[in-house]
């Protein structure tokens, strides 16, 4: 899938569920792909195409609380507070994350090189 907001392009990432919570959590399809960004900790991210709970859609969001392993991320707003979902529309399904901006961390630390 490729994004004309993704950064690089092709960096955006399926949705497979977005949790009604005080943080929402968001689980994803998969966390890396060769050649391009991984999702990681503190990552500015772009929510698009979520059928359900679409108050979410358009809106930048912050990584927290990454989990590779089970590939789910707290959804935190660009000021650092929880995004609270409890009381938005149920998930029904879809949606993908476009990865904005990168921690301040060592871009090379940030790229699936396998």
């Amino acid at each position: 899938m490729t994004s004309a907001v993704g950064f690089p392009l092709e960096t955006v990432y399926d949705i497979t569920d977005i949790t009604q919570g005080q943080p929402g959590v968001v689980t994803l399809l998969e966390v890396e792909r060769q050649y391009a960004l991984s999702v990681a900790e503190g990552q500015t991210v772009g929510i698009h195409n979520v059928r359900g709970m679409i108050q979410l859609n358009t809106g930048k969001f912050i990584v927290t609380n990454f989990d590779s392993g089970a590939k789910t991320f707290e959804l935190f707003d660009v000021y650092g507070n929880k995004v609270d979902t409890t009381d938005l529309t149920a998930y029904i399904s879809g949606g993908q994350i476009d990865i904005v901006s990168f921690p301040g961390t060592p871009p090379g630390l940030m790229f699936n090189n396998d």
